[in-house]
C-alpha cells in the first residue's frame, strides 16, 4: 500500500504540471487540436524506446486495440483537446479546480459498472461537489466574467472523460497486457484520431514552431505524458479506478500553487469556498470507495 501511494504522489505532482504548461501552449499561440496531436505522438515515439528494450510493445489484438482507441477517444483525445482549449477561456486556477470532480464521476461510473458498491457517504460527495460547481457558476461568483460560466460548464466533460477512462481501463484490461504497451498504444491511438482534426479545423501545426515558448511547452508535455500514461496503467492496476483518483487532489493543489506561482492568480472567497467542498466530496468519495472494497473483499 505504502508504495501504490507514493506512485499516486509522484503521479498527482507530474499531472498538476499539465495546467500551466497547457497554459503557457495556449498563449504561445498553438491551435488545441494540433497541440494534443504532437505531445500525445512525440510522448508516444520516446516510450518505444524503453518498450522496444524491455520487449512490452502494444499488442494488437482486437481487445487491446478497442481498449486502445476507446479509452483514447473517451479519457484522452477529446478531454485533453477540450483542457487545451479551455485553458485560454478560465482562469488556471479555475480549470484545475474541475480535476476533484473526476473521483465522483469515476465512483459513479464504476457503480453503474457495478466495480464498486454504493455508499451513502460516496452520494454525501457527490451532493458536496455539486453544491461546489454552484458556487462557481452562479453570478457573483469566483469567476472574473459571467460569459465564463458557459466554458465551465462544458468544461466539466473534462472530469467526466477522466473518469470514464478511469472505469474503462479497469473493466476491460486484457489481463496479460503490460503498462508500458497501453500507454503507447493509448497516445498512438489518441495522435491517430486527432490527425483528421488538423486539416479539418484548419491546424496543420509544423514543429518546430518558430515561437519558443511553443517549443517549450510542447517538449515539457511529451515528458509529463511520457510518464503520466504508463504510471496511470500501472497505479489502475494495484489500486482500482476509484482510488487511483486521489491523484486528482495532488493534481489540484498543485495547479492551484502554480497558477499562483506562475500567472500571479488570486481567487475569491467563492472559489476557495468551492475548493473546500469539493476536496470534501474527494475525501468522502475516497472513503466510500476503500468501504467498498473492504466490503467486497470480506463477501468474497
Amino acid at each position: 500500500m505504502a508504495l501504490t501511494l507514493a506512485l499516486i504522489l509522484i503521479a498527482g505532482v507530474n499531472f498538476s504540471l499539465v495546467f500551466p504548461v497547457n497554459k503557457i501552449a495556449g498563449d504561445a499561440g498553438i491551435p488545441n487540436f494540433a497541440y494534443v496531436f504532437w505531445y500525445a505522438l512525440g510522448a508516444g515515439l520516446v516510450l518505444l524506446v524503453p518498450a522496444i528494450v524491455r520487449r512490452e510493445l502494444p499488442q494488437l489484438t482486437w481487445a487491446h486495440v478497442r481498449l486502445y482507441f476507446t479509452s483514447a477517444a473517451l479519457g484522452f483525445a477529446f478531454p485533453f483537446a477540450l483542457l487545451a482549449f479551455v485553458a485560454t477561456k478560465l482562469p488556471a486556477g479555475v480549470v484545475v479546480l474541475l480535476m476533484t470532480l473526476t473521483p465522483l464521476f469515476t465512483y459513479t461510473l464504476a457503480v453503474l459498472a457495478r466495480l464498486e458498491r454504493f455508499k451513502l457517504i460516496c452520494a454525501a460527495g457527490l451532493l458536496s461537489g455539486i453544491a461546489g460547481i454552484l458556487l462557481v457558476v452562479v453570478p457573483g461568483g469566483s469567476l472574473p466574467a459571467a460569459g465564463m460560466a458557459v466554458w465551465f460548464l462544458i468544461a466539466l466533460l473534462i472530469p467526466f472523460g477522466f473518469g470514464a477512462l478511469n472505469v474503462i481501463v479497469e473493466r476491460f484490461r486484457p489481463p496479460e497486457s503490460s503498462s508500458l504497451g497501453l500507454a503507447i498504444g493509448n497516445l498512438f491511438a489518441g495522435a491517430l484520431l486527432l490527425l483528421p482534426f488538423l486539416p479539418a479545423t484548419g491546424q496543420l501545426y509544423l514543429i518546430p514552431a518558430p515561437v519558443p515558448e511553443a517549443n517549450l511547452a510542447l517538449g515539457a508535455s511529451v515528458v509529463i505524458n511520457a510518464i503520466m500514461w504508463p504510471m496511470f496503467y500501472i497505479i489502475v492496476r494495484r489500486s482500482g479506478a476509484s482510488l487511483f483518483s486521489i491523484i486528482n487532489i495532488i493534481g489540484v493543489l498543485g495547479g492551484i500553487g502554480w497558477g499562483i506561482l506562475f500567472f500571479d492568480e488570486s481567487h475569491s472567497a467563492y472559489m476557495w469556498g468551492a475548493a473546500a467542498l469539493m476536496l470534501a466530496a474527494f475525501v468522502m468519495m475516497v472513503i466510500g470507495s476503500m468501504q467498498s472494497r473492504r466490503d467486497a473483499a470480506g463477501a468474497a
